[in-house]
């Protein structure tokens, strides 16, 4: 963490803007967290984005709400990961609520142009998990075994339809046999 600890409400107004500009998911949140995160307020380095990943996608429930959980602790403590969900979450909250309140009488299938929007949001949202996916290849992957276990983990899901925990199980197996008894995989 480059910069001293941010104050809690410092920290809920960041928390809330990525939970007010992530529509599509935690994958969806990624780029602003980097963003936001490591260039603007410097409080974590890239490094620290993929461990955020992996721990936030590992354990059970919503990966936004793990990361800014996880993120929170980091900054602040207990106080600071209970800041950071309530940040993250309140403006997805209000949202869902205002539309709810709006569209109970008409139902969202009278209305085109909304759907339309929400197809328009979800190729942006593709277009920046691509370009954060690319910023954090070189703190991923970082030998060769790296790069085996991408290319394995992509026709384990792509050709072969393999579920992702089973992907992902694997590829936790595979590493910890490579680095116990190969010594962390060839460089």
């Amino acid at each position: 963490m480059d910069n001293p600890q941010p104050s809690y409400l410092h920290m809920l107004l960041v928390f809330m803007k990525i939970g007010l500009f992530t529509i599509g998911g935690g994958p969806a949140m990624i780029p602003l967290i980097r963003d936001e995160f490591v260039e603007k307020q410097k409080w974590i380095k890239d490094e620290d984005i993929t461990d955020v990943l992996a721990l936030s996608q590992s354990l059970p429930g919503v990966i936004a709400v793990n990361a800014s959980t996880f993120l929170g602790y980091r900054l602040g403590g207990l106080k600071g990961s209970l800041v950071a969900t309530i940040g993250v979450v309140l403006p997805s909250f209000v949202i869902i609520f205002l539309i709810v309140t709006a569209f109970s009488a008409s139902g969202l299938d009278k209305h085109p142009n909304i759907l339309k929007f929400f197809d328009g949001v979800n190729s942006a949202i593709t277009a920046l998990l691509i370009a954060a996916t690319l910023k954090l290849v070189p703190y991923s992957i970082k030998n060769k075994f790296g790069w085996a276990i991408l290319a394995l983990s992509l026709v384990g899901i792509y050709l072969l339809g393999l579920d992702i925990a089973v992907i992902i199980l694997t590829a936790a197996l595979l590493g910890y046999l490579v680095t116990k008894y190969a010594g962390g995989g060839s460089k």
